[in-house]
């Protein structure tokens, strides 16, 4: 079955979680992802424990099927030779080198479109390509620190506390890199022309608080933390405790959803506070709310209200997450045998009608498609063994 990005070609030179599940996403769909790693070291995540299959790290493994490795030295001039006649046949590069780096050695944007001038270019960066922080260094953490968002991820004393995934990483660098990659490639099939796309993730990190940067810019008035609408500020909006330590999301938004909650657990008296306008009234009707939850077991509760449409569910681990029996019956679990081991991911996502997924290559060892990804440029095989020995590839 062809796949939706079959025949798009991206030279992927990006290090780490940003770039490389950016371009795991596309190569998921089709695109032939070609790994353009440094000899002798590659990826750093190759290195990084836990290790899984064949000795890689997990943080490689994770994010890097579908794709071909191509080791090259670009600093010398040999490797960025190679390199000039590898972009000459692709339609996408992406990098997450600091902003200059890739002009420095020849290979920056401006550089590269006048070889290629259909090149999307894409480049991730923690703060963007320009700037006073540009050349800044940073890992996700700092990015949700500078884009607000941490100062709303808070304990129930009001601490900052670690998240609990990457999300500059993964959405603010990765999505948005997919997201700009797509759109300029869509618009190169009505110009014919590429363009640079400049993802910083403490801007895409900025991006997922649309609602309270929005009322701040509008007003003024920034929301407190613990208490905006969807952050806690609501009765009908919140994660309440059971009698056995474990936890309910309630998310009754809704009038319609709040009466039928209410109904169904026999407290009429809770329907004017679906949206209370003061803090009193607020704690009020969440301590109410609290008290009538430790009564019954997380599992109590679901299954009292399972067949209640009034947005109620489970606040689940990792490992009940998996286990679900909608996650069984979707098959989010994504399991490979490599090198005799069982390595587990996601599936590939969002699900497209008429495209199956398929796992054309398992996640690369360093170099492994060298010969073949040379060869396919007109090297030959003398040549190659050259390349070698002189530590080009």
């Amino acid at each position: 079955m062809t796949q939706p990005l079959s025949g798009i070609r991206v030279l992927d030179l990006s290090r780490l979680l940003p770039g490389g599940y950016a371009s795991q996403l596309l190569a998921d769909f089709g695109a032939d992802v070609i790994k353009v790693e440094e000899p002798g070291s590659g990826d750093y995540g190759r290195h990084m424990p836990p290790y899984g299959p064949s000795g890689m790290g997990l943080a490689f493994l994770a994010v890097n099927r579908n794709k071909r490795s191509l080791t090259l030295n670009l600093k010398s001039e040999e490797g960025r030779s190679i390199f000039l006649r590898l972009v000459r046949s692709a339609d996408v590069l992406l990098e997450s080198f600091r902003p200059g780096v890739m002009a420095r050695l020849g290979l920056g944007y401006e550089q590269l479109r006048e070889i290629r001038p259909e090149l999307i270019y894409c480049a991730i960066s923690g703060y963007g390509q320009d700037g006073p922080y540009s050349q800044r260094a940073g890992h996700d953490l700092n990015y949700l620190g500078y884009a607000g968002l941490l100062h709303y991820n808070r304990d129930q004393q009001g601490r900052p506390v670690m998240p609990p995934t990457q999300l500059a990483d993964l959405a603010g660098g990765g999505l948005m890199a997919v997201i700009g990659i797509l759109t300029a490639l869509i618009g190169r099939s009505q110009t014919g022309q590429g363009r640079l796309v400049d993802v910083s993730m403490t801007e895409g990190a900025m991006a997922l608080l649309p609602l309270a940067i929005s009322g701040y810019l509008t007003t003024g008035q920034a929301p407190q933390p613990g208490h905006s609408p969807l952050d806690g500020g609501l009765p009908c909006y919140n994660i309440y405790e059971t009698r056995d330590g474990g936890y309910i999301t309630l998310a009754a938004l809704e009038p319609k959803f709040w009466h039928a909650f209410c109904t169904r657990i026999g407290h009429l008296e809770l329907l004017p506070f679906h949206t209370p306008v003061g803090p009193e009234e607020r704690k009020q009707a969440i301590a109410i709310l609290q008290s009538i939850f430790k009564t019954k077991t997380r599992d109590e509760w679901l299954a009292e209200l399972a067949d209640l449409d009034a947005c109620v569910g489970p606040l689940y681990s990792l490992e009940e997450a998996l286990s679900d029996p909608h996650a069984q019956a979707r098959g989010v679990a994504h399991l490979s045998a490599i090198a005799g081991e069982t390595l587990g991911t996601l599936r590939p996502f969002p699900r497209l009608s008429d495209t199956s997924p398929e796992e054309r290559y398992q996640p690369p060892q360093l170099g492994e498609h060298s010969a073949a990804i040379l060869s396919e440029l007109g090297y030959s095989q003398e040549e190659i063994a050259a390349f070698r020995a002189r530590g080009i590839v």
